[in-house]
């Protein structure tokens, strides 16, 4: 039993996510930084073991394991990434981003010479280890994915913008070779038990917005996706699609991919609300609790909130609930706990 009082079940989780009778509103959160978690256990979390711990005392029914091209620039999977390594993790430091401008890919030649990820080197031990170690009703959601995010930060922002025009053909082969590594790793991850799902981040979007033309996205990134889905759906597992910003022109393409939740549903970006009307059962939501407010809002403030997504969203299934985003390190330990606490305690489906 975890610090809340109920047992770690993957299987609400997944009946939850794809409209089926369930018990209670899952946790649901994607990245949460490192320095929370220690926050809570009050100890060190560097293995697949401490992040197990967490992730089950915490009230969570998975952890997550990223294989394959989740970090192509060095800025992600690290969960705070800061300029002195010396200091990593160590406090609320200068945060470090994707290059705007040029990226490492320029040429074919720089394509051909790129060190790909072998999936025949690639260690996927953790997935063992997670395998032997997780309670009983927890599983696992391998991360993949980053087509689009992993294709533009290769070549620098500026430069995929522009070469989209000048040069098409060969930011298609770049998103193809991407691509296909994905399909691949995705393929490697659900043949492991233990994983109940796969998981891809792939922000597509700003607040205003698609950042590229929907007809493009659908076109060259999201056919990927779909290989994906057809494999994960005769596995049996879960497909989850994360993206931030507003996806109201793309939510009928994420769902004709296959993907069974979409996550975070930023407000800022999308109303939850009008997004429901939209989407009814045809796909999941997960998230929407306003990082500012986990961030800067009283207890009772953040307990309406979360009240207010469980009572409207949460009863009637298709809901999980999370932040809007993730668990930044600016994120008081206390407001984040108001959030699970607050599930704890209206989460239950009669």
């Amino acid at each position: 039993m975890n610090d809340w009082g109920f047992e770690a079940d993957f299987e609400n989780l997944k009946n939850t996510l794809l409209w089926k009778k369930n018990y209670r509103v899952p946790n649901m959160e994607f990245v949460i930084d490192r320095e929370i978690k220690e926050g809570y256990l009050k100890k060190e979390v560097t293995s697949v073991k401490d992040e197990i711990e967490f992730r089950y005392r915490a009230g969570y029914d998975y952890i997550w394991i990223s294989k394959g091209m989740v970090d192509p620039a060095g800025t992600v999977n690290k969960e705070l990434v800061i300029d002195d390594p010396e200091k990593h993790f160590k406090g609320k430091d200068t945060r470090v981003w994707a290059e705007e401008h040029t990226g490492i890919i320029k040429t074919r030649k720089d394509i051909e010479q790129f060190p790909w990820p072998d999936i025949k080197k690639t260690d996927f031990s953790d997935f063992e280890i997670a395998k032997k170690n997780l309670p009983d009703g927890m599983k696992v959601f391998g991360v993949c994915g980053k087509i689009f995010v992993a294709t533009w930060m290769l070549l620098g922002f500026e430069n995929f913008i522009v070469m989209s025009i000048d040069n098409p053909v060969l930011v298609d082969e770049l998103i193809n070779t991407i691509g296909e590594i994905q399909v691949r790793f995705c393929e490697k991850m659900i043949e492991f038990d233990c994983v109940g799902g796969i998981w891809v981040p792939d922000d597509i979007a700003y607040r205003t917005g698609t950042i590229m033309p929907p007809k493009w996205l659908k076109e060259r990134i999201f056919p990927f996706y779909k290989k994906m889905s057809k494999m994960i759906k005769d596995a049996g597992k879960l497909f989850l699609y994360h993206s931030d910003g507003n996806l109201y022109e793309m939510i009928d393409i994420i769902i004709d991919a296959g993907f069974n939740a979409l996550h975070p549903i930023e407000p800022e970006s999308m109303d939850i609300g009008e997004l429901r009307k939209r989407t009814g059962k045809r796909i999941a939501l997960i998230g929407n609790i306003c990082v500012h407010t986990l961030a800067t809002a009283t207890k009772d403030e953040i307990e309406s909130l979360v009240k207010d997504r469980i009572q409207k969203y949460g009863k009637e299934g298709g809901y999980a609930l999370g932040s809007s985003n993730s668990i930044p390190n600016y994120v008081p330990l206390e407001n984040y706990l108001t959030m699970l606490e607050t599930n704890t305690k209206y989460g239950w489906i009669t």
